[in-house]
């Protein structure tokens, strides 16, 4: 895509600026090239290697000093998934797609598990996405590809999960601790939900404000996670001393609430997690689970309540409008935002749905220290900053 010098007339020669833009993309953009076709000839060389030896061949680059165990890791799932997508390598060493997209298809592959002959039947019209997606847009694609084509409700890509759950904790040389791992979606979603409420109630207390002392390119929003985290596990209680229970908002549509299970029924949570409609009703015996019923066009019909303050409940029929902060290209999730009064309360603002949004951390700060002025349009739920 050319880049067009608006400051100049239709007479006037670009800018030296914007010429020499134009020159580093291009030559970003051959380095890709580079880099797809560089990797399409090692993914062809590790298949070539597991014909010659039996050794695995992660190991064999770990051990030859190739590779850190999470780069052959990552190579060797890219390898394999090429090795049965001979389309992809092609692609790729034409310099049509990147790396990225055969992560993409790696986790398609993944979430069919043993059956692949489906996926692959598929294979030359995500093959074809792929070149004319980015890896982000095609990696949900490709994800939702594998999704469509199963069959078992989601039972069996859980329990894979399940069998794939775990937690590394490890201390590094200078003494900080470090956390890593995966939780399948059931898991996963009790683990967001306790922090959430968590960090929610250090909010109401007033333990922790939006004002958090924490070094350069530490995420508040990620530092308030950690005390969270810290809290829970140490044992804290709630106001009423019992145990923080899990929350679990679940999104199903109308036509299944009408007619119950039906072949590949699934529910999100708010955390954007599928989970079978059989394990969400196992859950309502364990955990909170507020169903939130929507429309043909994802608008909020009911919204269940737990025994909850009014304003949480508010915050569910938020969360199930806005996945993310409400400014337009702002990805960050529901649950590290806070809800912010369009017309402040201490103007007279009500707090009712028609008046709040979710805002992450920077454009609430925008939002008031930054003097912006956001209208919303209520039909469409769109903001708009002046």
């Amino acid at each position: 895509m050319k880049l067009v010098d608006e400051t100049c007339g239709p007479s006037s020669s670009p800018s030296p600026w914007r010429v020499r833009s134009e020159e580093i993309l291009g030559r970003l953009g051959e380095i890709k090239r580079q880099e797809s076709a560089l990797a399409s000839e090692r993914f062809e060389l590790l298949a070539e290697l597991k014909t010659l030896r039996t050794v695995d061949p992660e190991i064999t680059l770990t051990r030859e000093g190739l590779l850190s165990r999470r780069e052959a890791r990552d190579v060797v799932s890219r390898s394999s998934a090429v090795e049965v997508a001979p389309l992809f390598g092609e692609a790729l060493s034409h310099g049509d797609i990147s790396v990225a997209h055969v992560d993409g298809l790696s986790r398609a592959l993944k979430i069919v598990g043993e059956d692949k002959a489906p996926l692959l039947e598929k294979i030359e019209s995500l093959a074809s996405a792929a070149c004319h997606m980015t890896p982000d847009e095609f990696v949900r694609h490709a994800c939702d590809t594998a999704k469509s084509i199963m069959t078992d409700d989601g039972i069996g890509v859980l329990e894979r999960q399940r069998r794939e759950t775990h937690l590394k904790i490890w201390n590094d040389l200078d003494g900080m601790v470090h956390i890593r791992g995966q939780f399948d979606p059931e898991c996963g979603a009790v683990v967001q939900s306790l922090i959430a409420r968590r960090v929610e109630s250090m909010f109401h207390s007033g333990d922790n404000d939006n004002k958090v002392d924490v070094a350069p390119g530490i995420d508040p929003n990620h530092h308030r996670n950690a005390l969270a985290l810290i809290g829970l596990v140490s044992g804290c209680l709630d106001t009423d001393e019992r145990p923080v229970r899990a929350e679990l908002v679940v999104h199903v549509d109308h036509a299944t609430l009408q007619k119950g299970r039906r072949e590949t029924t699934v529910c999100r949570t708010s955390y954007g997690s599928d989970l079978p409609i059989e394990t969400v009703r196992r859950l309502s015996c364990e955990a909170e689970v507020i169903p939130v019923v929507l429309d043909g066009r994802s608008v909020p019909l009911d919204v269940g309540r737990a025994k909850r303050l009014a304003t949480a409940h508010q915050r569910r029929a938020l969360e199930a409008i806005y996945e993310t902060c409400a400014i337009d290209g702002c990805d960050r999730a529901f649950h590290m935002c806070n809800v912010h009064h369009i017309e402040y309360w201490e103007n007279g603002g009500k707090t009712d749905l028609n008046n709040m949004v979710p805002l992450c951390s920077q454009h609430h700060h925008a939002a008031h220290e930054g003097g912006w002025k956001l209208r919303l349009d209520l039909m469409t739920r769109r903001l708009t900053v002046t």
